[in-house]
């Protein structure tokens, strides 16, 4: 559980997992031009962003639940941040201004990064595996921050 080497299939599927980042933040440089086009773009990058976050509660949830028998209250509760932060900022995308509900997820992915890092339950590795890819959320979801409208 400590040891410090990141597995292989983590680090490759975590690594893929920044691709829909990239290609959706990607997308909306190239239709800067298109409003139609870099909104379609930026429901795909807030669409999977909420995945994710969603997924990280998840991580947590099922940690939680493999520890103890009694899994407790104040780490399951964390754990529903994610969806229900992530259903949320869906929602928002079609009332609010862009640019808040990007940084609405960016706080989301700042937070589950936090607990994580902070955990000392979780293993040495994921916590380290955990950073590069939050950056690169973070990035994908600044850089549709600055090409909204």
């Amino acid at each position: 559980m400590y040891k410090l080497k990141t597995p292989q299939a983590p680090l490759a599927l975590t690594t893929a997992g920044l691709i829909p980042f990239f290609v959706s933040a990607g997308a909306m440089i190239v239709w800067r031009d298109d409003p139609a086009q870099a909104n379609t773009a930026g429901i795909w990058l807030i669409v999977y962003a909420a995945l994710v976050v969603s997924f990280l509660g998840g991580i947590r949830w099922g940690a939680e639940m493999t520890r103890r028998d009694k899994p407790r209250f104040g780490e399951l509760a964390p754990s529903t941040f994610g969806v229900l932060m992530g259903w949320g900022l869906v929602i928002a995308y079609f009332n609010w201004p862009d640019r808040l509900v990007f940084v609405g997820m960016m706080a989301a992915l700042v937070f589950y990064y936090s607990l994580d890092a902070l955990s000392g339950e979780m293993p040495i590795w994921y916590r380290r595996l955990r950073l590069w890819p939050t950056i690169g959320a973070l990035a994908s979801l600044a850089a549709a921050f600055f090409l909204s409208a």
